[in-house]
C-alpha cells in the first residue's frame, strides 16, 4: 500500500501542486509572522539594552497610585548619590520626545523620535559613539543618529531645526552619532541635547528622569543597587540597569502583542480558506479515483489501509507544502514589515529571525490542517465496494437533504447569537468568542452551500446562455450537474471576500456614524489638528490664536492612551471645562460639565458606563504609562462623543495624571461672519509647528476618515492572500474537472465544437462559481459587518449601517475578472485536448 501510494502521489503530482500551493502560501504567511514577531522582539530587546548600556544602576522616581504628574528625581539627589561608596560615575538623564523637521517641512519619518540629554561623563555615553563631530554644547548645537542624517542629507555643522513640544527651533548639528552597533535607534530619530538644554526644552529645569550611575571595578551592579538604595529618599528606587532594560522591554513586547497576534489570525485565515481547496481537491480525487480503489479493495486492501493511503497522500502533500511555505516565510516577513510601514507602523527590528518552536509549529499546523481537510475524502474512500471496479463512475445528482439545511439553519442561527453576543455582551476574551462565532457562521454557509448552489449557479448563468454555440448554457450545467463541488470551489472564495466586505461595510458605517456625530455635536468652525499626538502643539499656540481679531473661543484638547478596567489603549481626553461646551454640545446626561473642575472628576460615555455598570460616584482607576495609577470619580455621562474619547478629563486634571502638558487639537470658534478672516489669521501661526493642520468641518471629517481608510486597506491587503489561495481553487478544481470529462469535452468536439468555444465553456463555468462566491461572501460580509458596526458604533448616536454599494458591486466583478483569469490556463488544456484521444479515455 505505501508504493501504491508513492506512486498515486507521482501520477497526480501536477493535480496536487496547486494544493500544495494553498497550504504553502497560508504556512508562509504564518511563518512570516513568527520570524516578524521574534525580529520585533529581538529588536526591543536590543533596544533597550543599548540604551542601558554603559550604565550598571539606575535610580528613578518609584510610580505609585499616588503620583501626580510625571515625576522626577530631585537634582540634589544627583550630589549625594555620587558620594556612596563604589559609585565611580553618576550622571543626570532626562528623556522625551523630539523629531528632525525634514526639507519638505515635516517631520522625518512621519513620526517623531527620543529626544535625550547628552550625558557629561564619556564612560556614561558609550551607547552614542561617536561617527563625526563632537557632543552637543550649548543651547544652539545638538548630535543627531547618523541614519536620520543619511535619510535627510544632513552633515555636521549643517542647519536642522527640532521639533519639541509641537514647535520647531533650530539648532547647529555638532555630531553624527550611532546608537550601539547600529547607526540608530531603528525606525525613529535621535536627538541629543546637552544637559542644562534638554531640561530647559523637557520642562525638567528642576530635576532628572532618572540618575544612571556606573559602578567601580570590583562592585557589582547588584551590590552598588542595594547601598544607593538605603540612601535614597521615599519617591525614588534604585534598580539595575540590566533588568530596568529587560522589564521595559517586555512591557513593550506586551503592548505589540496585539499587532503580532492579529497577523497570526490573518494567517490563520489564510490557512482555513486553503482547507476548503484541500478537502475539494481530495474528494474530487477520490472520485475520480474510485474504480482504482475499488480495484485495490478487490486485490485484498482493507478499508483501514484505504483510508491510511489517503491520508499519507495529504500528509506528505502537506509536509513538502510546510516546507516550502517556511521557505517562503522569509519573504513573506519581508513583505509584512514593508506593508506595516507603509501603513505608519514602524517597528523596532534587526536581522530576520525564525526560532526552532515557531517554525515546528508552523510546519505542523500546515500537515494538521492538509490532514484534516482530508478526513473526510478519506472516509468517503472507504466507502468504495469492490464491485465499482466494473463499473464507470458518474456523478448522480442527490436529492435534497433536509438534514443539511437543519445542520447548516442551525449553525448560522447559533454562530450569529454567539456573535452578537460576543459583540454587545461585554464579556472576557470577546475576540476569542467573535472569532469562534464567526467560524461557527462560514461552516453553516458552507453546509448550506451545495443547497444554494444550485439555484444561483442557474440565476449567474441566465445572463451567459446566450453565446454562442451554447458554451454559456453548457457552463451552467457542468456548475448545477455537482452543487456540492461547485459550493466547496465557491466556499474559499467566499470566506476571503465576506471579510473584506465586512471590513468595508464597517469602514463605511463608522466614517458615515463619526461625521454625523460630527455634525451634530460640533459647534466649531476651524481646527488645529498636532501632526500626531506624541509632538502635539505647545499650549503657547492656543494663546496666540486666541489674541487673534475675530476669535471667539478656542477649546484646547489633549489626548493620552491608558490601562482602564483591564484593557489596554484606551484613549482619555484632557478637555477644558470652561470653554469646551461652547465649541462642541457633548449632551450631558447626568452630573455636570462643571464637575471637571473637580482634582478627580471624569466623565465617561453613556455607552461604556453601561457596560461597566458604572453611576455617579464610583471609582475608576485609570493607569498611565510613566505616571502611575490613579483613582477618578465618575462626576457624569454624556451621549455627545463626536471626536472626544469615552473618558474625559478636565485639562489640569489631566495633565497632573498623564504627565501630557502639550495640546493635540485646539477647537476654534469664530466670531458671526469672521471664520474665512480667522482662518487666514490664523495659518501663518503654524509654521512653527511642523505637520500641523488648519481645516474646517468638512478637513475635519475626511482626515479622520483618511485614517479609518488606511486601516481598511492594510486589512484588504493582508486578506488579499486568502482570496489568491481561493482563486487557486478555482484554477485547481477546474483543472481536476476538465481531466474528469476528458471524454465528454471530446465527444463535444467530436460533434463540432471548436477549441475556442471549448475554452470559452471552462472560462463561463468559473465565472459562475466565482460569482458564486463573491455573492455569497458579500452577503455574509454585509451581515457581519452590520454587526460589528452596530457594536462599535454604539457611543455615536442611532446606529445606520452604511453599504459601500460601489465597492461591494466592484468586489463582485473584479471576482469576475479574476475568475477568468483562473481559467486560462484549464481552458487551455481542454482546447488542446486530442478528440481522437479524448474519446477513448477510460
Amino acid at each position: 500500500m505505501l508504493r501504491a501510494t508513492l506512486k498515486t502521489l507521482l501520477a497526480h503530482r501536477l493535480r496536487l501542486g496547486l494544493t500544495a500551493c494553498a497550504v504553502a502560501l497560508g504556512v508562509a504567511f504564518m511563518a512570516g509572522t513568527f520570524i516578524l514577531t521574534a525580529t520585533i522582539r529581538h529588536g526591543v530587546d536590543d533596544l533597550f539594552t543599548t540604551a542601558a548600556s554603559g550604565t550598571d544602576v539606575i535610580v528613578r522616581p518609584a510610580v505609585s497610585d499616588a503620583t501626580s504628574g510625571r515625576p522626577m528625581v530631585p537634582a540634589s539627589l544627583l550630589g549625594q548619590v555620587r558620594s556612596v561608596a563604589g559609585v565611580a560615575l553618576a550622571d543626570g538623564t532626562v528623556t522625551d520626545r523630539a523629531g528632525i523637521v525634514d526639507r519638505d517641512g515635516g517631520i522625518l519619518g512621519g513620526r517623531v523620535g527620543i529626544g535625550t540629554s547628552w550625558p557629561d561623563d564619556p564612560p556614561l555615553a558609550t551607547r552614542y559613539p561617536l561617527r563625526q563631530g563632537r557632543p552637543p554644547a550649548g543651547p544652539g548645537e545638538v548630535a543627531i543618529d547618523a541614519a536620520s542624517a543619511r535619510r535627510a542629507g544632513l552633515r555636521v555643522g549643517d542647519q536642522v531645526r527640532v521639533v519639541v513640544h509641537g514647535a520647531a527651533r533650530p539648532f547647529t548639528i555638532s555630531a553624527l552619532v550611532g546608537f550601539g552597533h547600529a547607526d540608530g535607534p531603528g525606525p525613529v530619530s535621535l536627538i541629543a541635547f546637552d544637559t542644562s538644554t534638554a531640561q530647559r526644552l523637557f520642562g525638567r529645569t528642576s530635576g532628572f528622569d532618572e540618575l544612571d550611575l556606573k559602578a567601580r571595578p570590583g562592585t557589582t551592579a547588584s551590590a552598588l543597587r542595594e547601598r544607593v538604595a538605603a540612601v535614597l529618599p521615599q519617591g525614588t528606587e534604585a534598580v539595575v540597569a540590566a533588568s530596568a532594560a529587560a522589564s521595559q522591554a517586555e512591557d513593550l513586547r506586551g503592548g505589540l502583542g496585539f499587532l503580532t497576534n492579529g497577523l497570526l489570525a490573518f494567517a490563520l485565515i489564510s490557512l482555513f480558506v486553503g482547507a476548503f481547496i484541500i478537502w475539494n481537491t481530495f474528494s474530487i480525487l477520490v472520485a475520480q479515483r474510485t474504480r482504482e480503489l475499488a480495484l485495490l479493495r478487490a486485490l485484498g486492501a482493507s478499508r483501514r489501509q484505504v483510508m491510511r493511503s489517503v491520508l499519507l497522500e495529504a500528509g506528505i502533500v502537506g509536509a513538502v507544502a510546510s516546507a516550502a511555505g517556511l521557505g517562503l516565510g522569509v519573504l513573506a516577513a519581508g513583505g509584512l514589515q514593508a506593508l506595516l510601514r507603509g501603513a505608519g507602523i514602524d517597528l523596532p527590528s534587526s536581522g530576520l529571525e525564525l526560532p526552532a518552536g515557531s517554525a515546528a509549529i508552523a510546519v505542523a499546523t500546515g500537515i494538521a490542517i492538509t490532514v484534516a481537510a482530508a478526513v473526510a475524502p478519506a472516509h468517503r474512500a472507504t466507502r468504495i465496494a469492490p464491485v465499482a471496479a466494473l463499473r464507470d463512475a458518474t456523478p448522480s445528482r442527490r436529492p435534497f437533504s433536509t438534514r443539511r439545511l437543519v445542520a447548516g439553519v442551525a449553525l448560522l442561527a447559533a454562530g450569529t447569537a454567539t456573535l452578537l453576543f460576543g459583540l454587545l455582551g461585554h464579556v472576557s476574551h470577546g475576540a476569542v468568542v467573535v472569532g469562534v462565532a464567526a467560524l461557527a457562521v462560514f461552516v453553516g454557509a458552507t453546509v448550506l452551500g451545495p443547497l444554494l448552489a444550485g439555484p444561483l449557479s442557474w440565476a449567474i448563468g441566465a445572463p451567459l446562455r446566450w453565446l454562442p454555440a451554447r458554451t454559456g448554457r453548457l457552463a451552467r450545467d457542468n456548475a448545477m450537474r455537482n452543487p456540492k463541488r461547485t459550493a466547496a470551489t465557491a466556499a474559499a472564495l467566499m470566506v476571503g471576500l465576506a471579510l473584506v466586505s465586512a471590513s468595508a461595510v464597517l469602514d463605511a458605517s463608522i466614517k458615515q456614524a463619526a461625521d454625523r456625530a460630527i455634525d451634530r455635536g460640533s459647534k466649531a468652525d476651524l481646527f488645529v489638528q498636532a501632526a500626531d499626538t506624541d509632538t502635539g502643539l505647545d499650549p503657547a499656540l492656543a494663546r496666540a490664536v486666541a489674541g487673534q481679531p475675530g476669535v471667539a473661543v478656542v477649546s484646547e484638547q489633549r489626548e493620552a492612551e491608558a490601562t482602564i478596567a483591564g484593557s489596554r489603549f484606551q484613549r482619555v481626553d484632557g478637555i477644558d471645562p470652561a470653554s469646551v461646551g461652547q465649541v462642541a454640545d457633548l449632551q450631558v446626561r447626568s452630573g455636570s460639565l462643571a464637575a471637571l473642575a473637580g482634582p478627580d472628576a471624569m466623565l465617561v460615555s453613556s455607552p461604556t458606563a453601561a457596560a461597566h455598570h458604572w453611576t455617579i460616584g464610583s471609582r475608576v482607576p485609570i493607569h498611565f504609562d510613566g505616571t502611575g495609577t490613579r483613582s477618578f470619580e465618575v462626576a457624569g455621562t454624556f451621549a455627545g462623543k463626536g471626536a472626544f474619547a469615552d473618558y474625559l478629563l478636565g485639562l489640569d486634571t489631566f495633565s497632573r495624571a498623564s504627565g501630557r502638558t502639550t495640546d493635540s487639537m485646539l477647537m476654534i470658534k469664530a466670531a458671526a461672519g469672521q471664520a474665512g478672516a480667522v482662518r487666514t489669521r490664523v495659518s501663518p501661526l503654524l509654521g512653527a509647528y511642523p505637520g500641523a493642520k488648519l481645516l474646517d468641518q468638512n478637513g475635519f471629517k475626511r482626515s479622520a476618515s483618511a485614517t479609518l481608510d488606511q486601516i481598511l486597506n492594510l486589512m484588504t491587503a493582508l486578506l488579499a492572500l486568502a482570496v489568491l489561495i481561493a482563486l487557486l481553487g478555482i484554477v485547481n478544481t477546474l483543472a481536476l474537472s476538465v481531466v474528469e470529462r476528458t471524454r465528454e469535452l471530446g465527444l463535444l468536439r467530436a460533434m463540432g465544437m471548436r477549441r475556442a468555444h471549448l475554452g470559452a465553456m471552462v472560462a463561463c463555468e468559473a465565472v459562475i462559481i466565482a460569482v458564486l462566491g463573491a455573492l455569497l461572501g458579500t452577503g455574509l460580509g454585509l451581515g457581519l459587518g452590520s454587526a460589528l458596526a452596530d457594536a462599535l458604533t454604539g457611543g455615536m448616536g442611532p446606529v445606520s449601517v452604511t453599504v459601500p454599494t460601489t465597492r461591494l458591486v466592484v468586489y463582485v466583478v473584479a471576482a469576475a475578472a479574476a475568475g477568468v483569469l483562473a481559467a486560462i490556463a484549464p481552458a487551455r488544456r481542454a482546447a488542446k485536448l486530442d478528440m481522437l484521444a479524448a474519446i477513448t479515455t477510460e
